[in-house]
């Protein structure tokens, strides 16, 4: 008989602990999930074009949309602060910061608010308030989203998911609630989220280690995660494309967007108990394929360009909890800082974003180009697609730092990926690593030079993470990962 592939299905029993897991996460900080949802309403209104409540730009002749100055702002401060970000920690971990950080984002959002006003009577005004504003609003909720990070990457990848589906839940509800509303009411919401957005991340804060969350990955040699890069480009190219065809086909298709958003929504959570988390097959065997389908739709099948639309945002916002997802991960199992990470990754998105929106501004034939850009996410996937992803961090991690044999690896990138996914301590993680290779409690203590009840209240903290009853079902869990981590 053959060798059986195995299964990246969850079993009954693992997909009960998962829901018990989700409980417990939301539920031990629920301001997270309310902080990154409040964070999702503040950019998908600002940023997302069926939504933007904002007026023409007062940049005479300037051909792109209405929202590319923020994301020009975005993209400086990511790209800033991801190659100065230990410096930053020294200024963000102040207690002001996340004051400033509200303030700044209030008084940008009300200069938006108010350039139309001097557009006709004094142009020169309207362009600085303008300018001033996106400046204000791209740098503000750049740090609210790498403020978050920290605590993302911090209590790892499946709990980072969870927190993000409830919170994209309430933001997309959020959003399309105030697109309905009139646009005086949209624009005061626009400038008094910051307020509580600030306030529910700061009791994020409280939940988490402060210390130990700002010191993560200080120490550790970064190197660039080349191969998440371009695929982050690469969803930002289909973003930018993406959002300038449906402004063009639908002026305001904010309920088309919203539901497409849910619908990301609900797939990521089936996916996130039902699968394995093999972040190959959900990014480049779902989400790229998924937005590819929708351009297909879009480009082949005219009559069909709601569908088509309502697949691009589901495949678009699927990409974007994944990577969110491996963002923590790779901050998590790899000991990467997340500021790094985060920056890095979405200013790259960020770009691609721009360079979509360019390329869908020049071309003569938007019907040639969705089918172009379909044909390049497939291709992009192929070539990106890889068992070697999770091993090297997406390039985060060099060929040459792995010599073990390839069954040890996998038992080893197991235990890595699982102890990040259920936030283990560096601490507990030792101590997991030595429990699924026999070790007793004693042999554990006399190996980390730990009293025998040291290691039991460690022990019992994992079975609790794990949400099991032995040392057996840990160990046949985490042989069960390792084996669909087999190339």
């Amino acid at each position: 008989m053959g060798k059986r592939t195995p299964a990246v299905i969850n079993q009954a029993e693992e997909r009960q602990r998962l829901l018990e897991s989700v409980k417990r996460s939301v539920a031990k900080n629920p301001y997270l999930s309310i902080a990154f949802g409040l964070y999702w309403m503040q950019t998908t209104l600002l940023f997302q074009s069926p939504y933007l409540f904002l007026e023409a730009s007062p940049l005479v002749g300037f051909p792109l949309p209405k929202g590319t100055m923020l994301l020009v702002a975005s993209v400086a401060t990511y790209l800033t602060w991801s190659i100065l970000y230990k410096r930053i920690n020294s200024m963000s971990i102040k207690r002001w910061f996340p004051f400033a950080l509200g303030i700044g984002l209030s008084l940008g959002a009300l200069l938006f608010t108010c350039y139309p006003a001097f557009t006709e009577t004094h142009h020169d005004i309207a362009v600085i308030v303008y300018l001033f504003g996106s400046v204000l609003i791209g740098c503000g909720t750049a740090n609210i989203n790498l403020e978050a990070s920290r605590i993302l990457g911090h209590i790892g990848p499946k709990q980072a998911l969870f927190h993000l589906v409830f919170a994209l839940l309430i933001g997309t509800a959020g959003a399309y609630l105030f697109s309905l509303l009139p646009m005086g009411i949209g624009k005061i919401a626009i400038v008094a989220v910051p307020a509580p957005m600030v306030y529910c991340l700061m009791k994020s804060f409280d939940a988490v280690p402060r210390k130990m969350v700002y010191s993560h990955g200080l120490k550790t040699k970064v190197k660039l995660p080349t191969k998440f890069l371009v695929t982050s480009a690469f969803q930002g190219f289909a973003l930018g494309v993406m959002h300038s065809l449906l402004v063009n086909s639908f002026e305001n298709s904010a309920l088309l967007v919203s539901f497409g958003f849910l619908a990301a929504i609900g797939l990521v959570f089936f996916c996130s108990i039902m699968l394995k988390s093999d972040f190959d097959l959900l990014f480049y065997r779902i989400g790229f394929p998924l937005m590819a389908m929708g351009f297909f739709l879009l480009g082949i099948v005219p009559s069909t360009i709601e569908l088509g639309a309502a697949v691009l945002d589901v495949g678009y916002c699927f990409q974007y909890l994944i990577s969110c997802s491996l963002c923590a991960y790779l901050a998590k199992g790899l000991d990467q800082p997340p500021i790094w990470i985060v920056g890095t990754s979405t200013a790259c998105l960020l770009l691609g974003q721009l360079l979509g929106t360019v390329l869908e501004a020049l071309s003569p034939d938007q019907t040639v180009l969705a089918v172009v850009v379909a044909f390049v996410l497939v291709l992009a996937a192929l070539y990106m697609t890889s068992s070697q992803n999770l091993k090297r961090g997406w390039g985060a991690v060099s060929p040459g730092s792995d010599h073990k044999t390839d069954s040890g690896a996998n038992e080893s990138l197991a235990i890595q990926l699982l102890a990040s996914e259920h936030g283990l301590s560096a601490r507990e993680t030792e101590v997991y690593s030595l429990l699924v290779k026999g070790y007793s409690r004693k042999a554990i203590g006399n190996e980390l030079c730990l009293a025998e009840e040291t290691i039991k209240t460690h022990t019992g903290r994992i079975y609790q993470k794990f949400i099991v009853h032995s040392k057996q079902e840990l160990i046949v869990m985490t042989h069960e990962r390792a084996a669909t981590l087999d190339s």
